[in-house]
């Protein structure tokens, strides 16, 4: 057999396979027949199913797409985990409903009310682990109502607390509370968020009175703790994880709730105890704004005054911080049954923060000096001496401004001369006398009038003018004739 005939021979074998495949046919390419399998299965592991079935049999690449076309193509139907079977749920023939006993209709097979029944007679038996399977299975299904989903996350999490999973547990309500804000679980979802975050906290407790020792010179070292084997805990950052659920409780709980306030003192407690003066002052500024009747707000409002003194950087930055934290003072004097001892605190806080101000203008006055300005830095040293009397910047600023006042008054004589000579013989100052302060506006005298009391002039005839006609009589019906 020739080779021509032999080629023609295999293009034919070639042209008939193509005809008994389908779906070649109808796709044209192995790559247009993947893409088409990934329209219709709809995620990318279906596209690398269908490129494995592609690059495959033929024949199963068929079978597959058919059979995917019938069931739906879902990644669901197609998931090789999936949730255990929904147990019947307890027979009960009737229930009670507006008063009157009704007959409870059977929730349909495969259906979200069929599969939340099951679920709930799985958390009824104590077997969690299958309940939050099936949980987790309703609440990731986006086409379920919402009422479903969050009664399946709510019920999640519990079956992950009551396991011991509690970073999973915590996790899972924060992701109620945050794509669910109005749900009928909230109230129970942050007290158990509270409730884990306390516990993760302890060892930050246990790290704060190590810390305490140590000053006290009882402890040499605060061992630190930086992971733990405990499944109930992070495995690292404990305390990092604990105020961030913390934060869901105090943003996603509201204004009316039992804790809200209690976990944004305890965040800011924690930013206190790692120098984190910022965050701190935020978060006591935020309880004592939102919070002014919580039992926390007292102690709340000193921390806060602290952490604004702590965190400004010193005198030469921003005093805005400074200005905030007096008139936090303010407010704390006229807070109800505050004690003699805490006046006593917040007087010595007010002292603190009247020097750091006093501190501040007078360097103020300083950069003015330095830089050839004494006119401004006299005006500066001025302010220093009169808001902030009898402290250590007010008497530096009366010497500076005795030196300025030399100098300018030596200035003045080397350029004029030698002063003036008075009538007795004695040199005259060329500098003014320095005037007194004027508190308020002064009388000024008026001169004496001889006068006596002003009266009205009398009245005179207006002459008229020479050579005008004297006024006609008035028309008929006008000036009453």
């Amino acid at each position: 057999m020739s080779k021509h005939v032999q080629k023609r021979s295999l293009r034919l074998a070639a042209s008939r396979r193509r005809a008994r495949n389908p779906a070649a046919l109808a796709f044209g390419s192995r790559l247009n027949l993947v893409l088409g399998c990934a329209l219709a299965f709809g995620s990318r592991l279906n596209l690398v199913l269908g490129c494995a079935l592609a690059f495959g049999s033929r024949l199963n690449l068929l079978l597959g797409c058919v059979c995917c076309l019938l069931c739906g193509c879902t990644w669901d139907q197609l998931n090789p985990i999936k949730p255990p079977p929904t147990p019947p749920p307890p027979v009960e023939s009737f229930v009670l409903r507006n008063g009157a006993l009704t007959a409870e209709p059977k929730p349909k097979d495969k259906s979200v009310e069929a599969e939340l029944a099951g679920a709930r007679e799985y958390f009824r038996r104590e077997d969690y682990a299958k309940a939050q399977k099936l949980y987790h299975h309703i609440a990731n299904n986006d086409k379920n109502p919402a009422f479903a989903i969050q009664e399946a996350l709510y019920y999640e999490a519990e079956c992950l607390r009551l396991q011991g999973n509690l970073p999973k547990a915590a996790d899972t309500y924060a992701n109620l509370l945050r794509n669910h804000t109005i749900n009928p679980y909230k109230d129970l979802a942050t007290q158990h968020i509270y409730e884990i975050a306390t516990y993760w906290l302890q060892d930050t407790w246990e790290e704060v009175r190590e810390s305490q020792e140590r000053r006290e010179g009882k402890r040499w070292i605060v061992w630190p703790r930086f992971i733990s084997f405990d499944k109930r805990k992070p495995f690292l950052d404990r305390e990092g994880r604990a105020v961030e659920r913390l934060n869901d409780v105090s943003i996603y709980e509201g204004k009316g709730g039992p804790y809200a306030d209690k976990a944004l003192y305890l965040c800011g407690y924690v930013a206190w105890f790692k120098e984190d003066y910022v965050e701190a002052d935020q978060k006591f500024t935020a309880l004592t704004k939102t919070f002014p009747e919580s039992p926390y707000a007292p102690y709340a409002i000193e921390l806060a005054i602290k952490a604004k003194l702590m965190s400004t950087g010193g005198e030469l930055y921003d005093g805005r911080r400074v200005a905030d934290a007096r008139k936090l003072v303010d407010e704390a004097l006229r807070m109800p049954d505050v004690t003699e001892e805490r006046k006593q605190d917040l007087m010595k806080l007010l002292a603190c923060i009247t020097a750091h101000q006093a501190e501040k203008d007078y360097q103020m006055a300083e950069f003015y000096r330095r830089t050839g300005h004494p006119g401004s830095a006299y005006f500066y040293y001025e302010i220093v001496r009169r808001r902030y009397p009898g402290t250590d910047a007010a008497e530096r600023a009366t010497k500076r401004m005795m030196e300025i006042y030399a100098k300018m008054a030596q200035e003045q004589r080397d350029k004029l001369g030698p002063p003036p000579q008075t009538s007795d013989g004695r040199p005259s100052e060329l500098l003014p006398p320095p005037q007194r302060v004027v508190n308020g506006p002064e009388q000024v005298p008026m001169p004496p009038s001889s006068a006596g009391p002003e009266a009205a002039p009398m009245p005179r005839k207006v002459p008229t003018t020479p050579g005008s006609a004297p006024p006609g009589p008035l028309p008929p019906g006008v000036g009453g004739n």
